[in-house]
């Protein structure tokens, strides 16, 4: 068997149908065409960033070479290569989230006001690698592993560069930059303007099937943190289990994750 959970069949196959499609345009498409096609691309490749973070906190297959290749595919559709999040978001932010201080993304402005999204989403995005340099010197072995398969996952995207420098910016470049813009902005909409005493206060959950479903259960986000380690399969039943501790306004209809953040208390308590 080469994947560790049967639920994993349809991640997968939606990560090579992506792919499929965008080598399909790279090869044979060109003008408005391209244009068009990578934009009605882009809803499905977010779907596939929630595939990816899943992912590098429970490695898809049994084989760690097919993981490593699933996570050069994935940097082509979402901008984070192979180990990068296990440095930042695993080992950065699920161990530092309740820190503000340590948190390589952190929602709090130095005065320990709301940061504004927009600002949140700017910034942090564009420390997305630094951060990983500077999380990386603590971890030099896995670091060391992050640099050469940094180095393997552009080696194709420099390849396609050369071949139709158009193409390539159009289908790959823009949508990985892109679909980390969009990750942060996911990121501020989990956990901006809530908490840090404990994990029940400190994030956003979205119950609802439609966001979910192409979200592979990210909107279970109290669990998730509370438990990192377990499959995206099983959060639903954790969250069932731990709902009742969870604050009501924790608990959000806006698939979007858009709240109004009028009255903050320092630290991100609603007053």
């Amino acid at each position: 068997m080469l994947v560790r959970y049967r639920a994993d069949r349809a991640a997968v196959a939606l990560v090579l149908a992506v792919f499929s499609i965008q080598l399909g345009l790279f090869f044979y498409s060109d003008g408005l065409t391209t244009w068009l096609a990578m934009l009605a691309l882009l809803p499905v490749q977010v779907s596939c960033g929630a595939i990816c973070h899943n992912h590098h906190h429970v490695n898809v297959f049994v084989r760690k070479p097919l993981n490593r290749l699933f996570e050069c595919i994935l940097y082509l559709q979402t901008g984070t290569s192979p180990l990068s999040w296990t440095l930042h978001h695993n080992i950065g932010h699920h161990k530092h989230y309740l820190e503000p201080d340590r948190d390589p993304s952190p929602w709090q402005q130095a005065d320990g006001s709301l940061m504004p999204r927009w600002r949140y989403v700017l910034v942090n995005t564009l420390r997305v690698y630094p951060e990983i340099h500077r999380i990386g010197q603590k971890h030099p072995l896995l670091y060391r592993r992050f640099l050469r398969l940094l180095v393997l996952a552009n080696t194709p995207l420099l390849m396609a560069l050369l071949y139709d420098p158009r193409n390539a910016l159009i289908l790959f470049i823009l949508p990985m930059a892109a679909m980390l813009f969009m990750l942060l902005d996911n990121t501020y909409g989990q956990h901006a303007g809530t908490g840090f005493s404990d994990h029940y206060h400190a994030s956003r959950n979205v119950e609802l099937k439609r966001y979910n479903l192409p979200s592979w259960n990210l909107g279970y986000h109290t669990a998730h943190h509370m438990l990192p380690g377990i499959h995206w399969s099983q959060l639903p039943e954790l969250h069932d289990k731990i709902r009742h501790r969870i604050p009501e306004h924790l608990i959000t209809d806006n698939i979007l994750l858009q709240w109004e953040p009028a009255r903050q208390q320092r630290g991100g308590v609603p007053s």
